[in-house]
């Protein structure tokens, strides 16, 4: 029979680990959150730079320069690379069909996939004008050690948008491995269009490889 002792040890040690733990996760939201706050203080400075470069340039030669997006890509390369997991949302993209893939029909579709999300969010900076943004409360932290996720309110345009990003613990740091815009999830849809392009090229993966590198 177990003495009242012995209970109260084992649930005063159960509660020892539920306060480490909670602090465990809270910390790792503080670093999550940090990185995600940095990227996105980083890109908004880009796109303003790029902006009153292009005011510079249309007020020297006098006539309206435009905003030059190939400098941004470039910019926001560097930004998002070291908190992206690329590799890992292309995995999810790919789904059912990356165990089918070659070696090499994974690598190219990886390379192909990073640059056309960078381009994508690029083309989003640019055409959403942010503004600002807020980093939600850590009510949302994860239960589980080594992912999190980050809620962001980002204004822009005269309106707002919620921005969920999940996030794991890698070698390197936190990384992005989904991302949420007010309800949609960018992961799934890009999985739905790669599936999709797989049926209307009847399962010819280096044509779905090759419409992903240029979808003109």
């Amino acid at each position: 029979m177990v003495s009242f002792q012995s209970c109260s040890k084992i649930v005063g040690i159960s509660i020892l680990l539920v306060l480490c733990a909670a602090t465990v996760n809270a910390d790792e939201w503080k670093e999550a959150s940090l990185v995600v706050e940095k990227s996105t203080q980083a890109m908004i400075g880009l796109l303003e730079e790029g902006r009153l470069e292009a005011i510079r340039s249309s007020e020297a030669e006098g006539e309206v320069v435009a905003f030059d997006e190939p400098k941004l890509f470039l910019g926001m390369e560097v930004i998002l690379v070291p908190v992206i997991d690329f590799d890992t949302i292309a995995k999810g993209v790919m789904a059912k069909f990356y165990r089918k893939a070659s070696a090499k029909q994974v690598k190219d579709f990886r390379v192909a996939f990073k640059y056309s999300l960078l381009n994508t969010y690029s083309r989003a900076v640019v055409s959403f004008k942010i503004n600002d943004f807020e980093i939600q409360s850590s009510s949302n932290k994860s239960s589980k050690a080594g992912r999190q996720k980050i809620w962001v309110k980002v204004y822009a345009n005269g309106a707002s948008y919620d921005i969920n990003y999940a996030m794991k613990k890698r070698q390197q740091g936190w990384m992005v491995t989904n991302v949420t815009l007010d309800g949609i999830n960018l992961g799934l849809a890009f999985r739905q269009q790669f599936a999709s392009a797989m049926a209307k090229n009847k399962g010819n993966m280096d044509d779905v490889i090759a419409f992903w590198n240029d979808p003109s």
